[in-house]
């Protein structure tokens, strides 16, 4: 019972399907009760439970057994016949510690149930897939997805009956051997927290595992979300950030930053590293005669073709207008004229 004093019956006898009632202006609650009953005609009955009675009750007795968030709980007793069965009477009070505990037990269990289904929901709710680790060790819950993941039923499981299905879906990532080791040093780490890509064919997956609360002897939880999209536009934006929009090349930028990392490996390998520029003759006047299009097409050519006589692994940039930028790692300083040669008459 509320504070308004409204009922939600937890049982009857005999049964009965009781709905909820209201006893706030019963009277009831406006006596000292007693080990006595009192007569029922005092007291203004709910008709519903009035309606559960094979006739109008007689007699009344409120024994009050307070639980916590309902101290105006208890057991309503109602008598039909005239005699009252004074055993009963005398020894009710003491059923009172039971009623309470019942009612408490009961109330406790619908919570853990209602706590239960907001939780689920939250857990289909979350564009992730959860497992979640008890702290006993013992038991896990995981969601739809997750359990898409791992090829088994969401909801709840055996802890240990959860464990070849994640470590087969990690054996199954592109990057296997590398979060095998990763995850081998954590080995007896309970409070251990990380985040990982793990690539699955054309899908990547960022798995944040964490203990719960920061403790993990409260359990531990793994997330599994879904990045490839984000990613792939990451990738794109770094592209577009260090190509050049109409060759296609790398930009001054791209040049910059990797020129940098060839000179240091050629330095540790005792190489010779050979710098070119490349340069269109008479640019402007072909802008000027037939046109920005055509010019255009010119830069194109010319990269197409520059690609066309360098290695793989040489870096080569548009720098600047018609101004291209070449880095060669090469054996001998002869080298670098024919190259030269090589790009300056490829036709």
């Amino acid at each position: 019972m509320d504070d308004a004093g409204r009922a939600a019956p937890v049982a009857s006898s005999p049964p009965h399907g009781f709905s909820s009632f209201n006893l706030a202006r019963s009277g009831v609650f406006d006596v000292e009760w007693s080990a006595s009953p009192d007569g029922a005609d005092k007291y203004r009955l709910p008709t519903a439970v009035v309606d559960a009675l094979p006739e109008m009750p007689g007699a009344l007795l409120f024994v009050p057994a307070p639980v916590e968030h309902a101290p105006r709980s208890g057991l309503l007793l109602l008598w039909t016949q005239p005699a009252v069965p004074t055993p009963l009477v005398e020894h009710v009070r003491l059923l009172a510690s039971s009623v309470a505990s019942t009612l408490a037990a009961r109330r406790e269990a619908v919570r853990q149930v209602a706590m239960r289904d907001q939780f689920n929901d939250l857990l289909e709710s979350v564009p992730s897939g959860i497992v979640l680790f008890d702290g006993d060790g013992q038991s896990a819950m995981i969601n739809e997805r997750a359990a898409a993941l791992l090829a088994c039923s969401s909801g709840s499981h055996r802890a240990s009956d959860l464990a070849a299905p994640m470590r087969a879906l990690r054996q199954r990532c592109d990057n296997h051997a590398e979060l095998e080791t990763t995850y081998a040093a954590q080995v007896g780490n309970v409070h251990y927290a990380a985040i990982h890509h793990w690539v699955l064919g054309d899908r990547t997956y960022e798995v944040d595992t964490h203990p719960v609360s920061g403790d993990g002897q409260h359990g531990r939880i793994w997330l599994f979300t879904d990045v490839t999209a984000e990613l792939r536009i990451a990738a794109k934006l770094r592209g577009l950030a260090q190509s050049d929009p109409l060759t296609g090349l790398p930009n001054r930028r791209h040049f910059e930053e990797h020129s940098i990392q060839i000179l240091t490996a050629a330095g540790a390998a005792a190489r010779i590293v050979a710098l070119l520029m490349v340069d269109v003759d008479h640019f402007k006047r072909i802008n000027d005669t037939h046109g920005h299009p055509v010019g255009d097409a010119v830069l194109k050519a010319v990269a197409g073709r520059c690609n066309d006589v360098l290695r793989d692994g040489d870096l080569f940039a548009r720098f600047g207008g018609e101004e291209f930028i070449g880095m060669l790692t090469i054996a001998t300083e002869n080298e670098v004229a024919v190259v030269a040669e090589r790009l300056r008459c490829n036709r």
